[in-house]
């Protein structure tokens, strides 16, 4: 008895765990600025111009110059945030610094808003293409005669931009491929859950020279083939792009996984027109933890009655031979 005792407390404590954390972020620094719109999207032909619109916004209590900067950027391969890319030195073959016409500091006063026009010239001979990157406006307080204050310039965090993504038409290869199908507690995804998944998350990778912009329906079923949850994928406007050879990872909470058991996702996910269609799936098991000791506990009872059974079997036998 003392034997199964130790292994009673032995697997308790092999099923005992942490949950998973969800690290906080803290809020950014404050810009002083703000600015619409957060992304613009343009077709543009090689040899022709169009036109590139920004409104600034001065949210301070004072005069600032908002200095304007350009910077490429690259994916992050997760949340298709940028990356600022702020080496000057470094120049991404899909940059747009060399397109845009007009990019000025401008002096802003108090709450004071104004509409910045630039143009994005494309030049003959300009390979057909995705071209992207950030304009970026950073403010910096002046006095009543519009000089720079001490200690004006603010940090990189405390800017603001606006995501300009550039398609020249031509020869564009368009081809996406699904990478993974998952479910996420928080950020970890996996195959086995001890508490609800709390997201879906599907890996595309963009292996055309072209923004990809997926979409399509997700949908889930439980084990006895019951739908629990349907949704439309990047359902924004704009829909959210893939940038040309990275991967991208769209992520979307969800509810309705309630029971114990296997679940299957299920994604049907097109691109461009649609005219092709992307159908994968995924299977998960949802088992609470109660349920993994109750399931033990019960199996130990079990193991811990035939052991005594048994010996008490032996005695009885033993007796019987004396």
């Amino acid at each position: 008895m003392k034997k199964i005792k130790l292994l009673i407390a032995a697997l308790f404590a092999a099923v005992s765990f942490t949950p998973l954390s969800v690290t906080a972020q803290q809020d950014p620094i404050g810009s002083g600025l703000s600015i619409s719109p957060t992304r613009t999207d343009l077709v543009v032909n090689e040899g022709t111009s169009a036109d590139l619109d920004i409104s600034v916004k001065n949210v301070t209590g004072g005069n600032i110059i908002a200095k304007a900067f350009i910077n490429d950027f690259e994916p992050d391969g997760v949340s298709g945030e940028p990356r600022l890319i702020t080496d000057s030195n470094v120049k991404s073959a899909s940059s747009i610094k060399d397109f845009i016409v007009g990019l000025e500091d401008i002096s802003l006063g108090v709450d004071e808003t104004k509409e910045v026009k630039m143009q994005i010239d494309i030049p003959v001979g300009a390979s057909p293409g995705a071209y992207y990157g950030v304009i970026r406006y950073q403010a910096v307080p002046v006095d009543d005669q519009g000089q720079v204050t001490e200690g004006g310039q603010v940090a990189l965090t405390a800017s603001v931009g606006t995501i300009v993504l550039v398609e020249v038409p031509g020869n564009i290869k368009q081809q996406i491929e699904i990478k993974s199908l998952s479910a996420y507690l928080d950020d970890k995804k996996g195959s086995l859950f001890t508490q609800k998944p709390t997201h879906v998350g599907i890996e595309i990778d963009n292996k055309g020279n072209g923004f990809a912009r997926p979409f399509g329906k997700i949908y889930i079923k439980d084990m006895f083939g019951k739908e629990v949850l349907s949704y439309e994928m990047n359902n924004t406007n704009p829909r959210g792009v893939v940038l040309p050879e990275s991967t991208r990872v769209f992520k979307d909470p969800v509810e309705g996984i309630s029971k114990p058991g296997r679940y299957t996702i299920y994604a049907d996910v097109s691109y461009g027109n649609g005219g092709e269609v992307y159908s994968v799936s995924s299977t998960f098991w949802y088992v609470p933890s109660w349920l993994i000791i109750t399931g033990l506990v019960v199996l130990l009872v079990i193991v811990g009655l035939a052991v005594f059974l048994y010996r008490k079997y032996v005695t009885k036998s033993l007796k019987r031979r004396r």
